[in-house]
Parts: structure tokens; C-alpha cells; sequence
């Protein structure tokens, strides 16, 4: 079996995720937190909202949080734990609401890393640009390109983190493996400083931020790369 698209890789860990994969009630509390200093209160859509669990945080720090995810199985998650407003589609297709519709724009958890064909992550970032109201913020968070191990044999796999393997398979790709389903893989997009800057070029403001808990911003180790980027 060959790496799955990312809907239906979704689909396959949706009943698991939570449990295995998610972060902790208490990093979805401090990342809402982080986002109420410094997005505008009103609507905020969850690009990847996955299996809602940042939506009921966003709600108590004040937004009125739309969901959307390209998983069907994911959503259907959200439903069960009674997120009210949630959307299936799919950022690099087009977002289904009109524009400068939202305050906020947010997409955590390396959703984007997903979108690996030629022009599918600027689509979904012009996307989000046109649904922002002016002065919209837009909040990324990425893998830190340090987080990944280095490349010691050509497609050998290594490990990533907790449960997880990968293996470089071209300039700026790897192939993301999940331990315990070992068929199970994906393909991801490694990001670095530069394609950051490219890609939010023509933003009128851009912070590069080392997480959640504040701190500077270091190119040579970090876990996550979160950008703030004001329409």
C-alpha cells in the first residue's frame, strides 16, 4: 500500500486519534488562550479542525468557531462529541464561505504540512486570505524542520516522535508512518524559514513564534514553527 491521501488516512485513525495522537486538554486550553491575546474576538474558522477539540476551547476564549475538515470519519467524531457548527471540504479546493467572512483563520497540528501537490498550500493560504476580514489574523502552526531526524540512509526510515516513523522521499517531502498501523503512511511537506517567508508573502504583518508558551524563535531547534500573519 502506497501513502493515502490525507482524507482517507484521516478517515483510518479518526476512532483512535484522540487518544493517541492529540494533544492534551491543557495545550488546547493554553493554544485558545494564546489565540484570544492575539486574534480579533467573532468568527473563527478552524482550517483541519480534526476531531474538534479545539472548538469548545475557542468558544470559552470567546470566538464563535466555525470546523472544517476534509475527513468525513474526523467530523463525524466532532458530531459525536456535539461541535455545532462544522463544514466538510477541503482548503486547497476552495473554502465554501464568502469573503471577509471570519476575524480569525486558524489551522494547528501541521494540518497544512498535508497539502503536498504543486500549488496546493497556496491555494489554501490565498483561501484563507480572502475569507478574512481586513486586518484578519491567520494563525499556522508547523512542524519545526529540527524536530525531523536527520536523513541517514536514502528512504530509510527514522524516528519522529512518539508512534511515529519517517523517511525522506524527495526535496522537502517525507513519508509519514503511524507505528502501530504500519501500512498506514501519508505524505507531508517539510517547511522552512524561507518557504515561510514565500509563502506569506504580501501580508501586511508576519511573526514567526516558537509556540505556544512564548519564547524566541530559534532556526537551529524547536518543536513547532507557529506564524501569525495579519491580512
Amino acid at each position: 500500500m502506497g501513502p493515502l491521501e490525507r482524507s482517507r488516512f484521516y478517515d483510518q485513525v479518526a476512532g483512535v486519534y484522540d487518544r493517541q495522537y492529540a494533544y492534551t486538554p491543557r495545550h488546547s486550553l493554553r493554544q485558545a488562550a494564546w489565540l484570544a491575546r492575539q486574534c480579533p474576538p467573532g468568527r473563527l474558522l478552524d482550517l483541519g479542525c480534526g476531531t474538534g477539540r479545539m472548538l469548545a476551547p475557542l468558544a470559552k476564549a470567546g470566538f464563535a468557531p466555525v470546523g472544517l475538515d476534509c475527513s468525513p470519519a474526523m467530523l463525524a467524531q466532532c458530531r459525536q462529541a456535539g461541535a455545532p457548527a462544522l463544514v466538510q471540504a477541503d482548503a486547497a479546493q476552495g473554502l465554501p464561505f464568502a469573503s471577509q467572512s471570519f476575524a480569525a483563520v486558524i489551522s494547528l497540528h501541521a494540518t497544512l504540512i498535508h497539502l503536498t501537490a504543486p500549488g496546493e498550500l497556496e491555494a489554501a493560504l490565498a483561501e484563507a486570505k480572502r475569507v478574512l476580514m481586513p486586518h484578519g489574523r491567520l494563525v499556522v502552526e508547523l512542524p519545526h524542520p529540527a524536530s525531523f531526524p536527520p536523513v541517514c540512509e536514502p528512504r530509510g526510515w527514522r524516528d519522529y516522535q512518539s508512534g511515529m516513523s519517517c523517511r525522506n522521499v524527495g526535496r522537502g517531502l517525507e513519508e509519514m508512518r503511524l507505528d502501530d498501523y504500519q501500512e498506514l503512511t501519508t505524505l507531508v511537506r517539510v517547511l522552512r524559514l524561507p518557504d515561510v517567508q514565500r509563502l506569506f508573502q504580501g501580508w501586511r504583518r508576519v511573526e514567526v513564534h516558537p509556540g505556544f508558551r512564548g519564547g524566541k524563535f530559534r532556526l537551529d531547534k524547536g518543536e513547532v514553527i507557529v506564524v501569525l500573519a495579519e491580512k
